[in-house]
């Protein structure tokens, strides 16, 4: 008896909980539905432009920065998508570590005259392969993009010269914080320093 009351309380509070987000599911359920009927229909631009309504709904219900793809790279990337991943993951002493990632459900800032701003503050944490914390690097570097449109699109192309450091493996944990919400996303990233 006492697990089909937890069973019912858990049942309830979820349903409580979950509430709000229904709403909004709903909402992004009807927009597929529209686009649907629209492909039906024939009408392909409009289609198009009602899939991107729903990309944008559920772009803004996130609640934090989801990171796509992730990786170590031979150069830096040139573009979206245009990057030459590494081999592998070691590293001569004193070789930059170059990181691509693909943030995704970030904000938006409006810096004016019609323009888009996206930007992010970067934190970089060094690890032990133990979770020992070697370093804790607060406002490390910022990410910025101005465009005059709201780009889903944007490249991480990032950089990290670890002086000093000795040879061995190491994790590399990096922290987005956006600039136009108050969404935060992490990825990790791990490396092998050789002489």
């Amino acid at each position: 008896m006492t697990s089909a009351r937890n069973a019912i309380a858990t049942a309830a509070f979820l349903t409580c909980s979950l509430f709000p987000l229904a709403g909004l599911a709903g909402e992004i359920a009807d927009k597929a539905v529209e686009v649907e009927s629209l492909l039906g229909s024939g009408d392909d631009v409009a289609a198009l432009a009602a899939a991107r309504d729903v990309l944008g709904k559920t772009w803004e219900a996130t609640t934090g920065l989801a990171i796509g793809e992730t990786a170590l790279l031979v150069e830096p990337a040139s573009g979206y998508g245009i990057y030459n991943p590494r081999p592998d993951e070691k590293f001569k002493l004193g070789e930059p570590v170059l990181i691509y990632a693909e943030p995704m459900g970030f904000g938006y800032g409006t810096p004016g005259e019609g323009l888009y701003s996206i930007g992010f503050f970067v934190d970089l944490k060094v690890m032990t392969e133990m979770g020992e914390v070697l370093a804790d690097l607060q406002n490390l570097t910022e990410l910025d993009l101005t465009s005059r449109y709201p780009n889903r699109e944007f490249q991480a192309n990032l950089t990290y010269n670890l002086e000093g450091i000795s040879p061995g493996r190491y994790i590399l944990q990096t922290t987005l914080r956006d600039k136009n919400s108050a969404k935060v996303g992490s990825f990790e990233n791990t490396v092998e320093f050789v002489e």
